[in-house]
């Protein structure tokens, strides 16, 4: 059985951003025990070049996820119209199935 499409979405992107924090929390935790392996010596370029690439990638994750939360609420809105369309469709189904007549008082 198929999903409703808005929902596949959502679920996707969801699976998608936690791959992503899983892969940059691993890519941290790398990078700062290269640093802390002592394997240079500090103020060396090799040092100078590990601590510009942990800061780097720091900020450019940081900044990355940090527009999460509006990528859900756009994610919700899309959700919501598949929501809407689909309630009118299944009405719009619904009452061409009754003839078209209406009950009155």
């Amino acid at each position: 059985m198929k999903g409703i499409l808005g929902l596949d979405v959502a679920r996707s992107v969801i699976i998608f951003l936690l791959i992503l924090a899983v892969t940059a929390i691993a890519v941290f935790l790398a990078l700062v025990s290269l640093q802390d392996s002592n394997i240079f010596t500090d103020g060396t370029q090799a040092a100078n070049d590990t601590d510009a690439i942990i800061g780097n990638i720091t900020s450019g994750t940081t900044a990355f996820f940090s527009y999460v939360p509006t990528w859900m609420v756009l994610l919700a809105v899309v959700v919501l119209i598949a929501i809407v369309a689909i309630i009118i469709v299944a009405v719009s189904r619904f009452e061409g199935a009754s003839g078209g007549r209406s009950v009155g008082l």
